[in-house]
């Protein structure tokens, strides 16, 4: 059985990485209760599909690395890298550091901070953009 550190590893990787939006993959990590706060901006769960839709048809191409990841009881702390390629040519690269709660395997909340590192101005709003 498999970690919670490791599951919301393999979430980001599955959901956020993968090219293709399938709302039936992110059901399998995300609860129906879902929660995110993204800089200040609230989603539920619904906004988080049509986030994550948007996300996809804006991109050719998402890569993330986790460059640290803790956990304490149903907590898990992220910071990662995130580089996106959208479908007009151009790059953006992200920071994110990211507190995630789960309960009975799945992720009920998300609180993020992102801070743009290389990208347009507008790109900043990845992270909540709907």
């Amino acid at each position: 059985m498999m970690d919670i550190t490791q599951r919301i590893a393999l979430a980001l990787h599955s959901i956020v990485c993968h090219s293709d939006h399938d709302e039936a993959k992110i059901r399998e990590f995300f609860s129906p209760d879902y929660q995110q706060v993204v800089d200040g901006q609230a989603l539920d769960f619904a906004g988080f599909v049509d986030h994550m839709a948007k996300l996809k048809h804006l991109t050719h191409a998402i890569n993330l690395k986790v460059v640290a990841i803790a956990r304490q009881n149903n907590e898990v702390l992220t910071h990662h890298l995130v580089a996106v390629s959208k479908k007009d040519g151009s790059q953006a690269h992200i920071e994110v550091f990211a507190h995630f709660t789960l309960e009975n395997g799945l992720i009920t909340r998300c609180e993020e901070l992102t801070r743009l590192v290389q990208g347009t101005a507008q790109d900043s709003l990845l992270g909540s953009i709907r």
